[in-house]
């Protein structure tokens, strides 16, 4: 048998190009079996951390799982900054890092590996890896370690960067040190000489462990500064977190659907003022007349229909003040006025119900709100409203009330306790009573809540948040070391809790240089009050 020695030539090489690219590449887990949620877990690392007299070169880490190399070279880092290049090698789940140069005598060094490290599947670490060593007879082994929650939440805050400077500070050059926070929102810093620290927490986008004012936001610790003894540990107190939402909504278009009906499109969902009325002014800058917002649309959150009081002509041009109107973060729109052109268009809009006015339980003396498309006019609206008190209709319910576009329904004094009440109102488009049920708490049934600051003084003003199930803002109230919210129905709410330093009634989150400490925080979820009884929230600040 004859055999063509260039034809076998060429697929050896063929096959030889193949495994080496494939070496090269991410190599896959086997597919099939229960969903891996699990991120990768580095189980072993040689040398060991902790290892002294070091006087190698390399460091192996051993996955349990193998790891999508791609994100890998930037989740390392390398503490201190030895300005030593190094390479990185992979043999199936292990990877290699060799540095090109030897390392001082004498020194601790720290090699990180960060959360954004995955598997193939994209599943994350649940927490950093940390492999210290010392090129000297000794291992620096102080340790400063802290939590981070989510404001609006109270929960944990994963993946938040912390970087720690050791005096002389210099926050316009790189942290000596780095740290990301795990899925618990703690972070921690060890192997550290003795010294004096500061840390920050900073949105540290290109990762060059660099503060740049101008692009990232950061955020001081309740401590200016933490003084480390040798071999010795600080455990900075819960800091809360907030992403900043300084963006504000932009009035994008006006558009009418007749000379008084108006369509606001904003950059992002928006909020109204209660009671706010927009002015609309002429060519000239006169005052002309003013709109009334009706609703925002439940399907586009960021569009509001308003109403002119006053028809807006075809060809006349017009400029609208959207003050009134604010994100979900509080930021009110841009001063400049919007400019845009009337028309002849008659209205064509169908009268019809949109809901309820803020979708929440009533208490005995509250009024139900029935939100409507348009002005109502309609003298079938009201008089064909029948409210079911118990086993009574009533046809002719005298607290009635009519504004704008809202048919307002209040009780009698209160509403009747242990009686159930239905409310039959008239929708125009579809010629059918709508039902509505709201939940009327009665007065017997409800709770308070009890809030004591045990370590305020004289001087501290707090400032208490209190939300219900729907997340929209019930009670807001300054005080000093104690206070009572009364006339709760006994529902779930979130509480939060700040010391107002500055007295402007807003939390402020500190400011890192010049230094501005946060002011204290607290925050509870889910505080459960049951009827007659009062739910005590003891706070600890210092």
């Amino acid at each position: 048998m004859y055999v063509n020695l260039n034809r076998l030539l060429y697929h050896i090489l063929v096959l030889a190009v193949f495994f080496g690219i494939w070496s090269c590449a991410t190599p896959m887990a086997p597919t099939g079996g229960p969903q891996d949620k699990a991120g990768p877990v580095v189980e072993n690392t040689i040398p060991e951390s902790g290892t002294v007299n070091f006087e190698g070169r390399t460091f192996e880490f051993y996955f349990d799982e193998f790891v999508n190399r791609s994100n890998v070279l930037n989740a390392i880092t390398v503490e201190p900054d030895l300005g030593i290049s190094y390479d990185i090698s992979w043999k199936r789940k292990m990877m290699s890092i060799e540095f090109e140069d030897d390392f001082p005598d004498s020194t601790t060094v720290i090699i990180k590996l960060g959360t954004d490290i995955t598997d193939t599947r994209n599943n994350k670490m649940s927490k950093p890896v940390t492999l210290a060593i010392s090129t000297g007879d000794e291992i620096d082994s102080g340790q400063i370690t802290g939590r981070i929650r989510l404001a609006e939440t109270g929960e944990s805050a994963p993946d938040k960067k912390v970087l720690l400077y050791r005096q002389p500070f210099d926050l316009t050059k790189r942290a000596t040190y780095q740290a990301q926070t795990d899925t618990g929102g703690v972070f921690n810093f060890s192997y550290l000489s003795e010294g004096t620290y500061k840390a920050l927490i900073v949105d540290d986008r290109n990762r060059n462990k660099i503060w740049d004012r101008e692009n990232e936001s950061a955020y001081p610790f309740y401590e200016e500064s933490i003084q480390l003894p040798k071999s010795g540990s600080d455990i900075l107190d819960v800091v809360y977190t907030a992403q900043p939402d300084t963006i504000k909504p932009i009035l994008q278009g006006v558009g009418l659907f007749s000379q008084n009906r108006m369509r606001l499109r904003f950059s992002e969902n928006i909020t109204t003022q209660k009671d706010v009325r927009f002015t609309i002014t002429d060519s000239l800058e006169n005052n002309y007349t003013t709109a009334y917002p009706l609703y925002i649309s439940e399907e586009e959150p960021f569009v509001l229909f308003a109403q002119s009081k006053d028809p807006l002509l075809e060809n006349n041009s017009y400029k609208i003040d959207p003050s009134g109107v604010t994100d979900n973060a509080g930021n009110v729109p841009p001063e400049d006025l919007f400019e845009f052109t009337g028309t002849s268009q008659e209205d064509t809009t169908q009268q019809r119900i949109i809901g309820r006015d803020l979708e929440a339980d009533l208490l005995v003396n509250d009024s139900l709100t029935i939100v409507y498309a348009a002005p109502i006019f309609e003298p079938e609206i009201v008089d064909s409203l029948v409210v079911i008190e118990g086993d009574i209709d009533f046809d002719d319910w005298p607290e009635i009330m009519v504004q704008n576009n809202r048919l307002i329904i209040g009780p009698q004094e209160n509403w009747i306790e242990g009686v159930d009440y239905q409310f039959l109102a008239w929708n125009p488009m579809t010629q059918r009573r709508q039902l509505f049920e709201p939940n009327i708490w009665d007065s017997t049934e409800y709770g308070e809540i009890d809030i004591q600051i045990l370590d305020a003084d004289s001087t501290h003003q707090h400032v208490v948040s209190l939300k219900g199930p729907s997340g929209r803002e019930i009670k807001k109230i300054e005080f000093n070391r104690q206070q009572t919210i009364t006339d709760l129905p006994p529902v779930k709410y979130t509480i939060t809790v700040f010391r107002d330093e500055n007295k402007d009634g807003k939390w402020n989150r500190g400011q890192a240089d010049p230094y501005q400490s946060p002011e204290k925080y607290y925050i509870q979820q889910n505080l459960n009050v049951q009827s007659g009884f009062t739910s005590e929230v003891q706070i600890t600040f210092n």
